[in-house]
């Protein structure tokens, strides 16, 4: 079962580089589209912030602090983004119980819930005062996930272990402020969606 996991894995890496690498041949292509362009520049970012599960996954987990790294493309008002982020869910406790019968119940432990996110992003600025712009956009690519979880009750004493690959798309707006000539702090929010890779029961 390890090596299952760990070839699984390594094939989750290949597609993460082989995605990585057509995001960096799209903005040279559009580098090379946009030569011409009146205001056209590139920026990095680095990201912090938090994501709050909800539905199912927000009952059995907790907030999770989350991290990224951007590079970003500037066309006048239009940002085009290239992200790689990573964030943890922990459990909300270390033991959660379920009805089997009437009489008798369950346990269930949770490991950590994961993702490894891997997205596009398009946005449009607009200006509210000097040195501070408003934006709106979205953003669309993929998640990796892994989670995992041990069942025990009279009838079974399970063990799994899930590797999903979700389609995503989230919704933004957010507010930058220009502190300097080429320092930029920004806040944004984002509502996640996802389209699950797999059965409908392992959602």
């Amino acid at each position: 079962m390890f090596t299952n996991n760990r070839a699984l894995f390594c094939k989750k890496c290949f597609r993460i580089l082989s995605l990585t690498g057509l995001i960096i041949i799209l903005f040279s292509s559009v580098k090379a589209q946009n030569s011409n362009t009146r205001d056209h520049s590139y920026g990095v970012a680095l990201n912090a912030g938090y994501d709050v599960p909800v539905g199912n996954l927000g009952y059995t987990f907790k907030p999770a602090p989350t991290f990224g790294f951007t590079v970003l493309s500037y066309h006048d008002d239009l940002v085009l983004s290239a992200t790689i982020g990573y964030h943890s869910y922990k459990p909300k406790q270390d033991t959660f119980y379920y009805a089997v019968d009437e009489s008798n119940y369950g346990t269930i432990k949770y490991q950590n819930f994961t993702a490894l996110s891997l997205y596009l992003g398009v946005a449009y600025n607009f200006e509210l005062a000097e040195n501070i712009k408003a934006y709106g956009g979205i953003n669309f690519g993929a998640y990796f996930t892994h989670s995992a979880y041990h069942s025990v009750d009279e009838f079974i004493d399970d063990n799994s272990d899930l590797h999903d690959e979700n389609v995503y798309l989230a919704p933004k707006i957010g507010l930058n402020y220009t502190v300097g000539d080429n320092v930029t702090i920004g806040i944004e929010g984002k509502y996640n969606t996802f389209i699950v890779a797999g059965k409908k029961s392992d959602d």
